[in-house]
């Protein structure tokens, strides 16, 4: 199984990376910060008669800097297995009475595919090499590696971002397939679970003028949800420079917060078993 390191995200970032030469490979090399109504849902591709993402309750808008409820699911979307629906129903319920529910990067853990597209601000970093798109969110520093060109693993071992192997189409689009992740995320900002049969398709498509970046992505997961779905996210070049974001530094939380639909006065902070120095 491929992996990633904090100490390849380093070498990485020293680099100075030229621009895709090859007119077959868009160019997606740099920062790309979210844009759209919320930023930290997904939206339904239009067009698509498919099914669509968890969209936000409409009797219960999310307005940014209010009080709750915060992020409240629509529950009525047919998507959810009956197991799914209850666990995100409680959550959703406690949302409407006021008690938050934690995303992963509050509990300090990595974000997994494709909740790492749903971030505010500076969302993410694109580096692209000949062998490899290595794509960073400023959040502890988190890097995904998309492999190029190579076959899955035979037998790939559930990990926090999985097994991603990626190709070019049509000179303006990165597709990339990803297996192998654990079911210790969350798939949206409602706190959706899913399982470690979790298997995703995104397509990174930069728009003619090279001022956009749109990611479509298929989410298959015969465990969690009834039929595959699609959603999409869109970007806007971004010089904004990132600032550390290190979780562990500042996790203070005073009140009641849901985690998994269980309620808590206590942030949870990973901590190693064996230490590295």
């Amino acid at each position: 199984m491929r992996h990633s390191s904090p100490l390849l995200a380093a070498t990485l970032l020293a680099i100075t990376f030229p621009a895709a030469a090859n007119e077959n490979i868009p160019n997606l090399t740099g920062g790309w910060s979210r844009i759209g109504q919320l930023v930290e849902t997904y939206e339904k591709i239009p067009g698509d008669s498919g099914a669509g993402p968890m969209l936000v309750d409409p009797k219960h808008p999310h307005v940014d800097g209010e009080g709750p409820p915060q992020w409240v699911a629509a529950m009525d979307n047919p998507i959810l297995k009956p197991d799914t629906y209850k666990k995100l129903k409680t959550i959703t319920d406690l949302e409407i009475a006021g008690v938050g529910h934690l995303k992963d990067e509050g509990m300090c853990r990595p974000s997994g595919v494709p909740m790492l597209l749903n971030r505010r601000g500076a969302a993410v970093q694109i580096l692209q090499m000949k062998d490899r798109v290595v794509i960073l969110n400023a959040r502890d520093q988190q890097v995904r590696t998309v492999y190029l060109d190579a076959p899955h693993s035979d037998h790939v071992q559930p990990s926090w971002y999985g097994e991603s192997i990626g190709h070019y189409e049509n000179g303006d689009t990165l597709v990339v397939d990803t297996v192998g992740q654990n079911d210790k995320t969350q798939i949206d900002r409602f706190g959706t679970p899913h399982s470690a049969q979790l298997h995703v398709v995104e397509r990174y498509r930069l728009s003619p003028d090279h001022k956009g970046l749109e990611v479509q992505f298929t989410v298959e997961d015969p465990v969690a949800f009834t039929v595959p779905w699609s959603g999409r996210v869109r970007f806007r070049p971004s010089q904004q420079p990132w600032d550390e974001e290190i979780c562990a530094e500042n996790n203070v939380f005073i009140g009641e917060v849901s985690i998994a639909g269980q309620v808590t006065k206590t942030v949870p902070i990973p901590t190693a078993l064996h230490p590295d120095f």
